[in-house]
């Protein structure tokens, strides 16, 4: 009894030993399993052993007697406690969760004969209070207090535990007091150290701890830097894992009290009652990422949030709720939240998932070093490095596996990305490869393979947008004439080969000519593109016209000559339409539809090369509105005949005149012939136009008979006016009507006309002849006809053209050509007319050659109606009446 109070009995106050393991285990799984399980089994007391002068580290525990109060006690009233209520404390003093006050009694004898200086450690830094009593004779020589709740500088020795000095006199006993009292864990770990002994390990204790703190931060620091990289939450979530681990240790260390906060001790309880949940929390955040349970086990992703919910709620409440509430209830957590990782893991595992490998190791490790340490404690493991550090280690084995669970995922994560790269470079491979060939099959001709009129006219177009100096450019598109008669002989396989063969051959014949612009280079020069059917197309560049026409004389030459296929020798008919460029706009499309409207006319050309000029396309502005005033010019009676008359050499006389239509447009002025009737022939005007000028000329015909002069009025008709069924009736109609003779009118045909539809022109020429019209084949030796069918055709007479006239005074060629022709149309029974003369020397030429009539600028110039009347009576060359 003391003071009338019951001092409570070791048996009532100390923990069973299945106690001390109990508690020990909830604070394992966290991780801050560290901070306990150095509990141990309660040993019956021994007697107390004299301190070893010999020995650098004691335990006290055999030398510890224990008191816990019922009531706050004194020094004084424990010196009055009878011996029996002080019981010898346990070989490990592990006391749990108890507030009370303990009351620790050492006794200290030294019965060596020599004084000894001894340094006292409680080895566990996270006692709130401790009062130090220094007893010797029943008198106080000193007092301490201590403890996490006071600042750092109350302690007597700056040191993470608590240490005090100790002086033993030789061959004296002195008795040391404890009071401790704390809100945590009562854990009493004392020892007695030789001075140096003690820094010695204090040291060596720091190293081995700084080293686990080093890891723990490079492992932070790496995975901190891979989260930066690839934005993966796992790697963010295990950095916090780690560094709530660091922060854990360090706390229960004491290392983040001494050298973090010294002067702030109400720092140092809170943020280990912080660190505690808050570590839970992210050891649930980063299984529930690194296994991908949202994905994987929703049912574990569910506790896993449901755990992290109750964490950070405690995390939270830590900041304000009372010590001993805060740490039970974060210690409550542990197990279910250990319990959970370790299920989840061990469940995906079962399942197959490599991921958990490393997560189940990881915190079986921990486990095995909470295990080893209780295991000590119980003395069933001898006292090795490893057992003694079982839970640090197994702390930093946890992180340390969770970094290569990470780094293992990252590798299979970066293996799987190569992998998909791969795959994914493979499949652009057979994209570009299928794109390239529906490419290569929409701007290629599928049969030749040359480039189709698309990319000739993009690539066309991207020169000359490139060209910083632009030549001039021509544009050729060559036309394979009767390929159907090939389709039609050999068969569309072998057309095909032909074609094939054709277009070969054109392509190597192309690449000869100078200022060729070569489409592609690969696999092969190419620079004909295919444009369609038997069309191609290639573009030559020149500084002029006939340098560029020049050029592509190789082409046309080599095309001429025959090439050979399956044995046959075939001869290649082709015509060439072309078209320039004007200034620096080339527009190939332009370009091509004008080459087309060329080589559709190339008839009217001379030659192999049909060069396109605006007045041949019958669908620019100006010729679609020509159409609509050449209909209302024939409506309104705007066109006008001027006539050129006809000398026959022999009596000298007018033998005729040559009706030539004019068009004075109020807008563009003269219109030319050349101009307008092709225009009037694509149209069907050409048939009221003809009518017009035969009417016109009929009456210029009455005009003559006033002067009595019976010349013939001659009158150029159309192939188109040849294919009119009731052309000859309507033509003797108009006669009738003008009351004018059929012979006084002379109508000429071109021979490429009468050639256009032989048997249908020879049926309406020899109906005109049975009616006594004139007949006249005009522009003799430009065409291609047969001489052999000419001579079938009814006319009366043949006009040599005036390309062969009007050089022959200087030109022996062309001399020759006419001499020619004239012996032979006389042998043939015809009339020869040379037009284009142009001086008295050509006039001289024919007369001795027996031409029998002229006609040219030098007789005179085509006149109106009333200046050719006017001309007839005042020239030397006028008559009344010819010779029958």
């Amino acid at each position: 009894m003391l003071n009338g109070t019951t001092v409570s009995q070791h048996q009532s106050c100390i923990r069973p030993w299945w106690h001390n393991i109990i508690v020990g285990v909830l604070l394992t799984p966290v991780n801050g399993v560290a901070l306990i399980l150095l509990s141990l089994l309660t040993l019956p007391a021994i007697a107390a052993q004299p301190i070893d002068p010999t020995s650098a580290q004691q335990p006290l525990t055999l030398q510890t007697d224990i008191l816990i109060e019922s009531q706050p006690l004194t020094l004084k009233d424990i010196m009055q406690v009878p011996e029996s209520d002080w019981q010898p404390a346990p070989e490990d003093i592990n006391q749990g969760y108890d507030s009370r006050g303990h009351w620790f009694r050492i006794q200290l004898d030294n019965k060596s004969g020599q004084n000894l200086d001894r340094l006292l450690e409680i080895a566990y830094p996270l006692l709130d209070f401790i009062e130090f009593y220094e007893v010797s004779r029943g008198q106080l020589i000193r007092k301490i207090i201590t403890g996490d709740e006071l600042p750092f500088s109350a302690r007597p020795i700056a040191n993470t535990s608590f240490v005090i000095p100790l002086a033993l006199d030789a061959a004296s006993t002195k008795t040391v007091y404890l009071r401790i009292q704390t809100q945590g864990t009562l854990l009493v770990p004392l020892a007695l150290w030789q001075d140096t002994a003690f820094w010695a390990a204090s040291s060596q204790q720091t190293v081995w701890r700084s080293m686990f703190y080093g890891i723990l931060l490079v492992m932070a620091a790496f995975n901190l830097f891979l989260f930066l990289s690839i934005r993966e939450r796992a790697y963010f979530y295990y950095v916090v894992v780690v560094l709530s681990i660091l922060v854990l240790m360090m706390s229960l260390h004491g290392f983040s009290f001494q050298y973090l906060y010294p002067a702030w001790p109400r720092i140092n309880d809170r943020l280990l009652l912080f660190i505690v949940p808050f570590s839970q929390l992210s050891l649930c955040l980063f299984a529930s990422e690194f296994l991908m349970l949202k994905r994987r086990h929703i049912y574990w992703h569910r506790a896993m949030m449901i755990l992290a919910s109750l964490t950070a709620v405690m995390a939270i409440t830590s900041l304000f709720m009372p010590y001993a509430l805060s740490i039970r209830a974060s210690v409550a957590l542990a197990l279910p939240v250990s319990l959970a990782n370790l299920a989840a893991g061990l469940t995906l595992l079962a399942q197959g998932e490599k991921n958990a490998r490393f997560f189940s190791v990881a915190w079986m490790s921990l486990l095995l070093g909470v295990l080893a340490t209780v295991l000590h404690q119980f003395g069933l493991l001898p006292s090795v490095f490893i057992v003694e550090n079982g839970i640090p280690l197994g702390a930093s084995i946890q992180a340390l596996l969770f970094s290569f669970a990470l780094a293992d995922r990252y590798n299979r994560s970066k293996e799987a990305y190569f992998r998909a790269k791969e795959n994914q470079l493979e499949a652009l491979k057979r994209q570009q490869a299928t794109e390239a060939a529906l490419y290569r099959a929409s701007s290629h001709h599928e049969l030749t393979g040359l480039p189709n009129r698309a990319l000739f006219e993009s690539i066309i177009k991207s020169d000359a947008q490139q060209d910083e100096k632009t030549k001039l450019s021509a544009l050729f598109l060559v036309h394979l004439l009767h390929f159907d008669d090939v389709n039609k002989t050999l068969g569309h396989e072998y057309a095909d080969q032909l074609l094939t063969q054709c277009a070969r051959r054109l392509n190597t014949l192309a690449n000869q000519c100078a200022g060729i612009v070569i489409l592609e280079e690969a696999p092969e020069p190419s620079a004909i593109a295919h444009v369609e059917g038997v069309s191609f197309t290639f573009m030559l560049t020149g500084d002029t016209r006939k340098e560029i026409i020049e050029a592509s004389r190789p082409l046309t030459e080599g095309l001429s000559n025959p090439i050979e296929f399956l044995g046959l020798t075939l001869e290649q008919q082709f015509v060439v339409g072309c078209s320039f460029a004007e200034g620096d706009d080339v527009a190939p499309s332009s370009l091509l539809r004008e080459a087309f409207i060329a080589f559709d006319q190339h008839h009217h050309f001379h030659g192999q090369i049909a060069i396109y000029h605006p007045e041949m396309n019958p669908y620019s502005p100006r010729r679609l509105m020509l159409m609509t005033d050449l209909r209302e010019a024939l409506r309104t009676d705007n066109l006008a005949l001027h006539f050129q008359p006809q000398i026959h050499l022999q009596s000298r006389r007018v033998a005729g005149f040559e009706a030539l239509i004019r068009w004075q447009h109020p807008e563009h002025g003269l219109v030319p012939p050349d101009e307008f009737i092709p225009m009037a022939e694509q149209t069907g005007l050409i048939k009221p136009v003809t009518r017009w000028v035969i009417v016109r000329a009929l009456q210029f015909c009455k005009s003559l008979d006033q002067l009595e002069c019976d010349a013939t009025v001659s009158v150029n008709i159309s192939a188109i006016n040849l294919r009119e069924p009731d052309f000859c009736a309507e033509v003797c109609e108009l006669l009738n009507a003008n009351h004018v003779a059929a012979q006084r009118l002379v109508l000429e045909v071109t021979e490429s006309a009468a050639m256009a539809d032989p048997a249908h022109s020879l049926a309406v020429l020899s109906a005109l002849r049975k009616a006594h019209v004139r007949l006249s084949i005009d522009d003799f030796g430009t065409g291609h006809s047969s001489l052999s069918y000419i001579r079938k055709l009814p006319v009366n007479e043949i006009k040599i053209d005036r390309s062969f006239v009007t050089e022959m005074s200087h030109n022996q060629g062309d001399e020759t050509i006419v001499r020619t022709t004239l012996n032979m149309c006389h042998d043939l029974g015809y009339e020869v007319v040379a037009e284009g003369v142009e001086n008295a020397e050509t006039q001289t030429l024919l007369s001795e050659m027996g031409c029998d009539v002229i006609q040219g600028y030098h007789i005179a110039r085509p006149m109106a109606p009333d200046a050719a009347l006017a001309w007839l009576e005042a020239t030397e060359w006028a008559r009344r009446h010819l010779p029958d």
